[in-house]
């Protein structure tokens, strides 16, 4: 049984780029021995530019080109995961629509596929963009690699391969689309990059700024729920603990200088007009209200595991006959 592929290709007001986009795909395809056994997936996020009305030509020209639109433009990571979505194919690529990088060297990502990765991303060369931009990708990339352990040199190229259980796997929100290739290693697949070709821009104007800092908290909250999405007590409870433990502490020795109160020892032993028992009793129920957050998320997470578990498995044997459901 022959590949099946996909390419998805997110664009944003990127009319000028699209139909020689499509005809380089097919062409490369054709030349890669795979003239019908491919199909571009093009998610329209919400462009203003006439996009829609090409998109709505393409897909009645040429048979293998479908589209998504948004009704409103949500961002390249939603782009994706919806393209991602509406693909069923054993190898998924994803470029760019602003004719930056090479539809031609597909092949190449595939043939790393073949090696025996289950992600390849692209490693621009002579990349063609502004140095400002270029020292903030490296700033970016050098940080995500201490970070994660991950050693890429391109991690923001939108020029990808994937194989079907990655595509998945990911869940692609916020700015996550620059950490696929860390999500794919966090989740245990085998990543790697290859060095492709990068072209100025024809048409049209970049999306992105320069510097955007939102994906430092998109790194963090990646992080986290790699660590702690399986097992959330285990971090609520910790701070949790670390704030009552104290305040219990301190509201005990209130409570003994108040019973020397009650005792008859002294006005200076009354505690109730203190910002110090006021201030203890807040941190406790708010370690309380940590707490209670910890134990609804694993009430969450019991219900879930289920469903999870065919996210983390990369392969098995076969069921006995006698274990198989009819």
């Amino acid at each position: 049984m022959s590949t099946s592929y996909a390419v998805v290709v997110p664009a944003y007001n990127e009319a000028g780029n699209l139909t020689e986009l499509c005809e380089r795909i097919e062409k490369t395809f054709a030349e890669f021995g795979n003239r019908e056994n491919f199909e571009i997936l093009i998610v329209d996020d919400g462009s203003t530019d006439g996009t829609a009305d090409l998109l709505q030509t393409l897909s009645a020209d040429k048979p293998l080109v479908r589209f998504i639109r948004f009704r409103r433009n949500s961002g390249k990571s939603l782009a994706l995961m919806a393209g991602f979505q509406h693909v069923d194919a054993d190898i998924v690529v994803t470029l760019d629509g602003d004719l930056q990088d090479h539809p031609e060297e597909i092949p190449l990502l595939v043939e790393k596929l073949n090696e025996g990765f289950d992600l390849v991303t692209g490693w621009r060369q002579g990349r063609q963009d502004q140095t400002v931009r270029k020292i903030g990708s490296r700033i970016f990339n050098g940080t995500v690699r201490k970070a994660t352990g991950l050693a890429l040199h391109d991690l923001n190229c939108g020029f990808k391969a994937f194989r079907r259980e990655v595509v998945a796997s990911i869940c692609l929100y916020g700015d996550y689309h620059r950490y696929i290739p860390v999500q794919a290693h966090l989740d245990g697949f085998r990543v790697t990059e290859a060095p492709v070709s990068n072209s100025a821009r024809k048409y049209g104007v970049s999306k992105y700024r320069t510097f955007r800092y939102q994906g430092f908290f998109d790194l963090l909250s990646l992080l986290f729920i790699q660590k702690y999405g399986l097992r959330p007590l285990h971090f609520f409870g910790v701070v949790a603990g670390a704030i009552i433990l104290p305040s219990l502490l301190m509201l005990g020795w209130f409570a003994y200088q108040q019973i020397l109160y009650w005792t008859g020892h002294g006005e200076q032993y009354l505690v109730l007009n203190r910002p110090l028992f006021a201030a203890s009793l807040t941190a406790l129920m708010v370690g309380v209200v940590i707490m209670l957050t910890g134990f609804v998320c694993d009430f969450i997470l019991h219900h879930q595991i289920r469903d999870r578990i065919s996210a983390i498995i990369g392969s098995r044997t076969e069921d006995p006959p006698s274990r198989r459901r009819n």
